[in-house]
């Protein structure tokens, strides 16, 4: 179903109330409020608890010069909703509320301002869109066009444009994905780069009717009106002691027309604003933000008019009530001039603030010629605000590196050269991680205990605790992994950050609540865990109840504070007692069994005998198999095997194929994809691991030792080639005891080296990584995976990377979040597979061309080189296909059987 209809519904709230009484409990992803003046106070009163309890990532978003609040009276921004900030010359003016779930979607374009009159007291003028069962509208790819290019003329927070502009690739994501859209309907204008007026048709026409509440002084801009539509008539309506309005000067305007005012009650604001035309019997309107001034009509918003949005529709009703006297132009009088405010072009504008693990990050509108004054209080009163840092003369954006509380407030102060002083307005700290959309999986599994290292290897009790959620962990990934997101919101579903920083913080707070802080930082290293706590709720993995006092916690945390800070900070061997050690080894193999389920790794889209398609064994996610590895180094650190017992060497083995299992996007924890950052330590940790299992042995003997060291080697040193000793340094233990297995850096750094030797594809694989996504290699062809939704450009640039060091060509497959695409390449040839289409393109691409650039837009219809027509799959491979085929000694049938058998 998809709607679009003009209405003077009381509020945009009632979208809100109706989306949490849908039969179908449908999930709220985003809810985006635009306005001109923003009434926080009141919005955290009814809107944002409804957005937030529906699970939406919200943002709030107004004039910076404009905002309705004390700041003592603002609680949940930052820590809750984003509150952005906007600045243009003119004013900042739209009028917006999107809601965006997974199947079905609410826009409404008008005149109500984010305030208690805009939502509730005034008479507003909405055109509201609804979109159900993944049906789009033409305004939802406007306003998604709108969005994007919003922060390239109005200033704003990087972040908030960040968000913005994550909102607009939802949005076209959707309408590429849509199972149905209207060809026709009303459409989305804007002046971001043009005058409304310009975007208006030229006349002339029967009779045009007009309202808003503001007409500039001059009234230039109904002048321009009528001179470029040439109406007949011409019908204005005015609240005669409500409007603003100069009778003079509307009559100048005016002058020489066939003229009525309407003169409406006034028994309730009417705020919303039109102008509509009809022409015979058709009648067209424009309807939403502009008042009737020249800085909404008549000038652009670079040009430095307001940025206004408005919705252009045919065959409307009539706007204009048919209610109170009509009088004759010539019998207007008054002057009801109101000052409309605007933001002064000296003021120190502060555009907002945000916290990460990095640090505290602040923006300035622009810079200033003296130093800055970076003021922070818990809640804005007055007396409890402390100086954070200056900004240098001349910067907008700096960072100070201790991150600060969510939600507190932030202002500016500076003292120009000339001596005056001047403040900003408050702004929020905001948290991408607090603000984030309430996942599906945020009171998921997690461990039932705050485990530590020591308490593992010395208490039976906590041991089995710990392998029971273990075994239990494993269970829920697997039922979480299997309830995937539908294609076309598959993206909603990670948008909760916006930067890398973002998503690493994020993806720390998720390995948090799974794990606990203790061995969190053993998995993921010593990393910084200063994010803001999340609250410890919701369900827990493990029916076990603690056999630990309270004494023995109380005694532990008396020892822990005890501690010298400078030997806490240092990596530390956990001490095992000898006749504790047998216990400790049988514990360590039966965590490492809990990793992926027993008896043979299979990886998804694997086929049995048969040839019927393998169930894929269930892994724990990635968190757990990076902490069971470094426990299992601390374990071999503290001389729990003895000198002749080598039986570690197989759960050493056994860990490094665990790590390599499904390496890829959403590898992660609570659902969410894995990060870069993960695959850094991956790689690392491996090459630990490695640097153990290589200890008393070679890679070319014939020994027992040696055979397991070589077989793990060749099917992970392409980990061990890219990996940066640095990532894992926390778990090069000191040799604190005698024939203790350890790994040293120099050890690592070897070793590292060597598999950059034996991996002519490290560089490679590594640029391909830092882009975010993951490269296997697995039989003859390269498997790169990732967040991506165009295929084309990502395998063409991995094939022209891999491909330098395979002179008989290479194969690859680049498989984003809902397609695919396959390239063979050996110069000059390239042949391409992209579903859905089943057949093979072949291009020739000559230097200085290379794959990367020639596809490097997407758009496969604008890239030339393409030779003879698409030849169908079931026709065979192409020549150049066969050869790259022969190369690597794969059949044709293979090809087809391994590209398609994950394919329903």
């Amino acid at each position: 179903m998809s709607a679009a209809r003009h209405t003077r519904f009381a509020s945009p709230y009632s979208l809100l109330s109706e989306w949490a009484e849908r039969a179908d409990k449908q999930a709220l992803h985003e809810v985006l409020l635009l306005g001109f003046t923003i009434d926080l106070p009141f919005l955290e009163r009814f809107a944002i608890p409804a957005a937030r309890g529906l699970g939406a990532r919200t943002a709030v978003i107004g004039d910076a010069a404009q905002g309705l609040y004390d700041p003592v009276d603002v609680r949940m921004a930052g820590r809750d909703y984003l509150h952005g900030l906007a600045r243009c010359r003119g004013a900042f003016h739209p009028k917006v509320v999107l809601l965006l779930g997974e199947h079905a979607c609410r826009l409404a374009v008008g005149s109500g301002n984010p305030t208690l009159s805009g939502w509730g007291a005034n008479d507003e003028l909405w055109t509201v869109v609804e979109t159900e069962d993944g049906v789009s509208h033409p305004l939802l790819a406007d306003l998604a066009h709108w969005l994007r290019k919003l922060p390239d003329v109005v200033g704003m927070a990087r972040w908030t444009a960040d968000h913005l502009r994550e909102l607009a690739k939802l949005l076209c994501e959707r309408h590429a994905h849509a199972s149905a859209c209207p060809d026709s309907g009303p459409r989305l204008v804007h002046n971001l780069h043009r005058s409304l007026l310009d975007q208006l048709p030229s006349g002339p026409v029967d009779e045009v009717r007009a309202y808003a509440p503001f007409i500039d002084p001059e009234a230039r801009a109904l002048r321009a009106l009528v001179d470029r539509m040439s109406p007949g008539k011409v019908t204005l309506g005015l609240q005669p002691r409500w409007s603003s309005y100069d009778a003079e000067t509307v009559k100048n305007a005016l002058d020489g027309r066939s003229v009525r005012i309407r003169l409406l009650e006034e028994t309730r604001m009417r705020h919303g604003k039109f102008i509509e035309w009809r022409t015979g019997e058709r009648r067209h309107a424009l309807t939403g933000s502009p008042n009737l001034t020249r800085a909404a009509l008549c000038e652009s918003t670079e040009g430095g008019g307001n940025c206004e949005l408005a919705v252009l529709s045919a065959d409307t009703l009539p706007l204009l009530p048919e209610e109170g006297p009509s009088t004759a132009l010539a019998d207007l009088k008054g002057r009801t001039l109101r000052s409309h405010p605007a933001g002064d072009g000296r003021a120190l504008v502060l555009l907002g603030a945000k916290t990460d693990s990095e640090g505290l990050h602040v923006l300035l509108a622009c810079g200033e010629p003296a130093s800055v004054l970076i003021s922070t209080s818990p809640e804005g009163a007055p007396g409890s605000w402390t100086e954070a840092g200056s900004v240098p003369p001349g910067r907008t954006e700096f960072s100070f590196p201790t991150p600060d509380v969510p939600g507190a407030a932030v202002r500016a102060t500076c003292v120009r050269p000339d001596g005056s002083s001047v403040e900003s307005s408050v702004v929020f700290v905001y948290s991408p991680v607090q603000c984030a959309r309430r996942s599906t999986h945020d009171g998921g599994p997690r461990l039932r205990y705050d485990y530590t290292a020591q308490a593992l290897f010395t208490d039976e009790r906590a041991a089995r605790r710990f392998e029971a959620d273990l075994l239990r962990l494993r269970e829920f990934a697997a039922d979480r992994s299997a309830s995937r997101p539908s294609p076309a919101t598959e993206g909603a579903a990670h948008a909760a950050v916006t930067s890398d920083v973002d998503r690493w913080d994020a993806y720390l707070a998720d390995c948090r609540r799974m794990l606990g802080l203790p061995l969190t930082e053993l998995a993921l290293g010593s990393v910084q865990m200063d994010l803001p706590q999340a609250p410890a709720t919701g369900w827990t993995v493990s029916a076990v109840t603690s056999t630990a006092t309270a004494g023995e916690d109380e005694d532990d945390a008396a020892e822990a504070e005890g501690e010298d800070p400078v030997e806490a900070e240092a990596p530390r061997v956990p001490g095992v007692p000898p006749d504790q050690r047998p216990r400790c080894r049988s514990w360590a193999r039966r965590w490492a069994d809990t990793l992926v389920e027993p008896e043979r790794l299979v990886e998804p889209g694997t086929r049995d005998d048969s040839g019927t398609a393998a169930a894929p064994r269930r892994a724990q996610p990635l968190p757990i198999r990076l902490l069971v590895a470094g426990l299992y180094v601390q374990l071999l650190a503290a001389r729990v095997w003895d000198d002749d017992d080598h039986s570690w060497r197989e759960d050493l083995s056994g860990l490094l194929d665990a790590l390599a299992f499904g390496d890829g996007p959403g590898d992660g924890a609570a659902g969410r994809e894995a990060p870069p950052e993960t695959g850094r330590r991956v790689d690392a940790v491996a090459a630990v691991l490695m640097t153990l299992l290589s200890q008393d042995a070679t890679f070319t003997g014939g020994g027992e030792h040696d055979v397991l060291a070589a077989r793990a080697w060749r099917k992970h040193k392409h980990m061990i080639a890219r990996a940066d000793p640095a990532e894992a340094k926390d778990l090069m233990l000191p040799p604190e005891q005698a024939l203790a297995r350890v790994a040293s850096w120099s050890e690592v750094e070897r070793l590292v080296a060597l598999a950059e030797e034996d991996d002519p594809h490290a560089e490679a694989i590594e640029e391909l990584s830092k882009a975010g996504w993951s490269v296997t290699y697995k039989d003859g062809i390269w498997e790169v995976t990732g967040s991506f939704g165009n295929p084309v450009p990502v395998v063409a640039r991995a094939a022209d990377r891999l491909g330098r060091h395979h002179t008989g060509g290479v194969l690859v497959r680049a498989t984003g979040r809902k397609r695919w695409a396959f390239a063979a390449w050996a110069g000059p040839g390239l042949v391409l597979l992209n579903p859905p289409a089943r057949a093979w393109r072949t291009y020739e691409v000559r230097a200085p061309a290379t794959p990367e650039s020639r596809f490097a837009g997407g758009d496969l219809s604008a890239v030339p080189g393409l030779v003879g027509a698409p030849s169908p799959l079931r026709s065979g491979p192409p020549d150049a296909l066969r050869t790259v085929l022969a190369e690597a000694g794969l059949t044709y049938p293979e090809l087809i059987r391994r590209l398609f058998e994950d394919v329903p």
